[in-house]
């Protein structure tokens, strides 16, 4: 019997003995490089292989985004060692798309273009500029993976913005809808260089450097509210601006873990962000603050076609300056008006389950249902604050900045290209007892 046992433990470690790759074909790209395929992959010749690694190498192709079918197998290379086969067809990566969405006080559209696999190295480029009666913008952003094929990486983004701000009274008990009080144009202009690099697995570092100049126009009463609503100065005759203007230079320090894996809009796996971040008065900022949050996700497939996804998150701010602070409502949390809640601390969470609808020659469509909930409220104001004039009574306590919403939504992707074009959802505000419908058509993540 013994001798059994050491046989079959033999012949398994025989069975699952890597073999040496003698080299790595790829086939069927016509735009992504060899080289860069190998790269997501994460195999080259000489590297070891055996049979259980087809479906890990899959995973990472198919998870990168960028092709629509992937097939990997070995073959003996009559030398000794094997011959790995990488057939991978391209994805059509790039859009040029106008963007329409319809949401609770901000309507508008742009356009945009959006490169998903520039020069076929894995860069990603996106060019998009908005006009709308919330938030009017130009964004442009460059990311480089794996700078000259090595675990560095960088990103430039850039963020021109005139938004409308609504701010809205703090709530005041558990079952509450905020009314606006407060309305003024925030002028925000910012710039940021981030470097970084994949440390081990799934693990990355990565530093940022970003520099923004802020400023308010058209500072006004909203519809209804009274002077008393947006200040406790006795004298005063007009609302104050939000907070100051100036200067906000700021170092940010990132560390990850992300194990997630997505099939064709299928995800599996977590994801753990923390970040820190710090002003820096040295570079010219005109605010002193810090913050720090922590972000995790987790992702299931059940039943094969469908998805579970948990989110949270907790953050936290030190005198931080109103363009900084956590905003709750809209997107982030359907049923609420767009940053109907606000505030310098922030435990938030969401439950997404989606399911397949139909999928018609590679056009799905996914039905979704999801929970949102937030506990957003300021626990750092100071008498004598000057870089921000909060609204009277806006560290709320207890159950009041306790909110939640829920609701159903849609999602739809072309597998031939590797953006969502649509997303659709209806969410209900359950302690203010009303909806709000989110519509977004074009470029929607």
């Amino acid at each position: 019997m013994r001798t059994l046992l050491i046989a079959a433990v033999l012949l398994t470690a025989a069975v699952a003995r890597a073999e040496e790759i003698i080299e790595v074909r790829v086939e069927d790209n016509r735009k992504t490089t060899s080289d860069t395929v190998k790269l997501i992959a994460g195999i080259d010749d000489g590297d070891d292989w055996t049979p259980d690694m087809v479906d890990l190498v899959t995973q990472r192709l198919v998870t990168s985004g960028l092709f629509k079918d992937v097939k990997v197998f070995s073959e003996p290379s009559g030398e000794g060692g094997v011959i790995v086969h990488l057939i991978v067809e391209d994805k059509h990566s790039w859009v040029i798309a106008p963007a329409f969405y319809d949401q609770p006080t901000n309507k508008g559209g742009g356009i945009g273009f959006g490169e998903n696999n520039l020069f076929g190295r894995n860069q990603k480029l996106l060019i998009y500029g908005q006009v709308a009666t919330g938030d009017t913008f130009f964004v442009g952003a460059f990311v480089d993976p794996s700078l000259w094929g090595t675990r560095l990486r960088a990103q430039y983004d850039l963020y021109l913005a005139s938004n409308r701000i609504i701010e809205y009274a703090p709530p005041s008990a558990y079952r509450d809808d905020p009314l606006p009080v407060r309305e003024s144009r925030l002028h925000y202009l910012n710039n940021g260089l981030k470097v970084g690099a994949r440390l081990w697995g799934k693990t990355t570092f990565d530093v940022r450097l970003r520099a923004a100049h802020v400023g308010y126009q058209d500072v006004k009463l909203a519809d209804g509210a009274t002077l008393d609503q947006t200040t406790t100065d006795p004298n005063a005759t007009q609302p104050p601006p939000p907070g100051a203007g100036g200067w906000d230079v700021s170092g940010e320090l990132f560390f990850g873990i992300d194990t997630r894996a997505n099939w064709y809009g299928l995800s599996a796996g977590h994801k753990i962000v923390a970040m820190f971040e710090q002003a820096l008065p040295s570079l010219g900022s005109d605010f002193r603050y810090w913050d720090a949050s922590l972000y995790m996700e987790r992702a299931t497939r059940v039943f094969e076609e469908h998805n579970l996804v948990l989110k949270g998150q907790i953050a936290y701010g030190h005198d931080l300056p109103f363009q900084q602070e956590f905003t709750s409502g809209g997107t982030t949390m359907r049923g609420w008006k767009n940053m109907q809640l606000r505030g310098d601390f922030q435990l938030a969470g969401n439950a997404e389950y989606s399911v397949p609808m139909f999928t018609v020659h590679g056009l799905a469509v996914r039905g979704l249902a999801f929970w949102d909930t937030t506990y957003t409220t300021f626990v750092d104001k100071q008498t004598g604050d000057t870089f921000r004039n909060y609204l009277p009574g806006s560290e709320a306590r207890g159950l009041a900045p306790f909110k939640n919403s829920v609701g159903v939504g849609t999602r739809l992707y072309l597998r031939q290209i590797v953006l969502p074009l649509l997303g659709l959802d209806f969410g209900y505000g359950v302690e203010r007892g009303d909806y709000e419908i989110y519509l977004a058509i074009g470029l929607t993540d």
